[in-house]
């Protein structure tokens, strides 16, 4: 069991009556703590978590700290300027070691009970030395909105990594190629985000974290694409394939159709027939960008490579829905 999962389970099965007080009480105490002034000027517009993580821009802890000293407070149920300040304090990132300011920014933070809860108790073993750190903000997450914020540090993260290996990839390529391979990824990324908000249900808390996770899946599977044909695996099906494929595609489109509604949580038929026709721009958009950079490749090739995927992502709503 988890720290945050122990947390959120005391406080659960004391109905809030043991561990609210635990948490409140250290927070009432911390109330007349008073962070460092933050250093004027160079500040605006700055993002606290990019310069922490390193998101579009090199880590910086000092910067990071002065930016979240500098930040005023949010309506978000998490105060990532806050969070950020929590992990720098107690890390000793940038800045001298300072428990009682990571507390106070632990709290200050927010969310839901069992994550201050959880943050707090993880900090009095790291400041007994019963765990060593470092600790994060995601360490204690219990609630889905939570969950989301975190997953989409980790995916821009991931995304960065991933997208910087793929400009190597691409690099070499001609002006030509790579404007017709921009014209590919405007088509993708209208596809994927239509697959990752009306294919997948929302109704859930951890509707954001989901959100993401099938918009990365989609991502990815271009990227590996893309790179298994630089090496030579390119789509060789026949007309006849992209044919039997085709009609398979329009088969389970039609009992998708004819399922009751609702559906499924937050997944309606219009959904899915919006995120078709921005699959087939996709698709059509592969065919383009082939002629410039694969010609070899016949289009219905590409059709029967694109079609089956496809046809996978269907066949999964429909056993998901049915």
């Amino acid at each position: 069991m988890t720290r945050a999962s122990l947390a959120f389970l005391l406080f659960s099965l004391c109905g809030g009556a043991l561990a609210a007080p635990s948490y409140e009480a250290q927070c009432q105490a911390l109330g007349k703590t008073v962070y460092p002034a933050a250093e004027p000027g160079g500040l605006a517009g700055c993002s606290a978590v990019k310069l922490y993580y390193g998101i579009g821009m090199p880590v910086d802890h000092a910067l990071a700290r002065q930016c979240a000293l500098a930040a005023s407070g949010n309506d978000q149920p998490f105060r990532e300027d806050r969070g950020v300040l929590m992990m720098l304090y107690a890390n000793g990132q940038g800045v001298a070691r300072d428990f009682t300011l990571a507390r106070k920014a632990a709290c200050e933070a927010g969310g839901a009970p069992a994550e201050v809860a959880g943050r707090l108790e993880h900090l009095a073993e790291m400041e007994a030395g019963r765990s060593k750190g470092p600790i994060d903000v995601c360490d204690d997450a219990t609630s889905g909105y939570m969950g989301g914020w975190c997953a989409s540090v980790a995916n821009q993260l991931k995304e960065q990594k991933r997208g910087a290996g793929f400009a190597n990839l691409t690099s070499p390529w001609s002006a030509r190629e790579k404007q017709a391979f921009s014209s590919l990824e405007n088509r993708a990324s209208a596809f994927f985000d239509l697959r990752s908000v009306e294919e997948v249900d929302l109704s859930g808390t951890a509707r954001a974290a989901f959100t993401i996770e099938e918009e990365a899946r989609q991502r990815e599977d271009f990227r590996l694409a893309v790179a298994a044909f630089e090496k030579g695996a390119l789509p060789r099906d026949s007309d006849a394939e992209f044919a039997r494929l085709d009609a398979r595609l329009n088969a389970v489109y039609r009992q998708l159709k004819a399922l009751p509604e609702p559906r499924f949580g937050t997944i309606r038929f219009e959904g899915i027939q919006r995120t078709q026709r921005a699959w087939l721009a996709y698709r059509d958009a592969w065919i383009a960008f082939g002629k410039v950079k694969y010609p070899q490749v016949a289009p219905n090739a590409w059709r029967a490579w694109s079609t089956r995927k496809r046809i996978a992502m269907l066949e999964g709503l429909h056993e998901q829905l049915r």
